[in-house]
This record gives structure tokens, sequence and C-alpha cells, in this order.
């Protein structure tokens, strides 16, 4: 093996009953929607390349302006290791202020330039964006370390709507990091509200303090 990508299965080759349309939406869904990726170390990670290239792709085509589609066979791509094919779908969509478009690019981009997509998706009022650009200051990833004004991001993505966000949050009040002062009932009251939000991560943390009978801390 030398390392390179098959190239992606014909969609005629592909046994199925479903659409293009249905399959890209399957293989390549959106993972800075809703709660945000299972890993968000490796946000691309369950797309399925192959199929999901030919599905979305031919998505595309019949939807010229749908964006999710682009999303889609961009992420696709990604997945496949074919950046530069991706680039012009994200860049076209970035223009169109695609907000999950600007984190998909900030994944496969040098730190100055993620660091940059996430704060543009920040200001954007994209709440994982929020997260993300908080995250990226409070390390010095690609911008200057300022983990005050992070932690005031984090803050921020939580109040709008991020359950991730939330459970940073919860993991700083748990442990009094980051100068937010300790303080568990606090963080129970995050976790608490990213589970009524459906996040499955929180209502994991919920039933686990259940059952312990006391505090635990966030995933990090």
């Amino acid at each position: 093996m030398n390392g390179a990508v098959a190239a992606p299965l014909n969609l005629n080759e592909i046994v199925t009953d479903e659409t293009p349309e249905s399959l890209c939406d399957r293989l390549a869904p959106n993972p800075f929607a809703g709660f945000g990726p299972d890993e968000w170390g490796q946000p691309f990670r369950t797309v399925d390349y192959y199929r999901a290239v030919p599905a979305c792709t031919e998505a595309l085509a019949n939807h010229p302006g749908e964006p999710r589609f682009a999303l889609g066979a961009a992420m696709a791509y990604i997945a496949g290791k074919k950046i530069e094919s991706a680039k012009p779908l994200l860049d076209k969509l970035i223009t169109q202020g695609n907000t999950s478009a600007m984190l998909v690019l900030a994944y496969v981009s040098p730190e100055p330039e993620a660091a940059d997509l996430m704060h543009q998706a920040s200001d954007a009022g994209n709440a994982n964006g929020m997260m993300l650009y908080g995250m990226a200051l409070m390390t010095g990833k690609g911008v200057a370390k300022n983990p005050l004004d992070g932690v005031r991001m984090v803050r921020r993505a939580a109040d709008a709507g991020s359950t991730r966000a939330m459970l940073l949050m919860a993991n700083f009040y748990n442990e009094g990091a980051y100068g937010v002062g300790l303080n568990p009932a606090e963080a129970k009251v995050l976790i608490a509200k990213a589970a009524q939000l459906g996040d499955p991560a929180a209502k994991n943390i919920l039933a686990s303090l259940a059952q312990e009978g006391e505090s635990g801390t966030t995933p990090q």
C-alpha cells in the first residue's frame, strides 16, 4: 500500500433504494449542527467517503443552490484526504456566510487561519464557533493566548446554546479552573441544562452522578 486513497465508488454501483439526497444527508451530516460531533478532535471520522462523494456530488448537481449538499461533498472529500477538492466548495459557502463551512475549513487549515475562521463563525453567531474560538484563546492555538477572554467566549457559547460549552464550563466550575471559582452547584446546573436540551454526553454524566451519588467531572 502506498497510502493513496482509492477512487470513490460510482453511485450506480451501490445497491440502495435511497436517493442521492437522502444518502448525502445520512453519510455526511453537518458535524457542527445540533450537539456537534461525537469526537470534536475528529469531526469527519464518521463520514463515509466512498459513498458520500458520489451521493453528495449528484445531490448537488440536482440542487445547485442547496448548501447542505455542497457542505456534504466537501466533508466527504476531506474524509478521503482530498482537501484541495473540498476547498472550492467551502470557499463558496463561506462567501455566502455559511458558518458551518467556516468551521469545517478551520479543521483542515493551519492554526492561524483556523483561529480566524472560528472567530468569523463566532462573530456571525455560531455557538459552536464561539466555543471553538474560546478554546483557541485559552490554549493560544493560532491566536495570542488569553485564557480570561477564552473563558468568557466559552461562557458566551454556553449562553448561546452550545451544550459542549456548557459541559466545558461545568468542568471549570467543578475544578475552580481559569478563574471561574469552585462552584459544583453551578456545574450541576449546566450539566442538567445540557441534558435537558438532549445532549447525550450530558445525559450520561447525570446518570453517572445519580448512580454514584457524588460529584464528577465532565468529559475533557
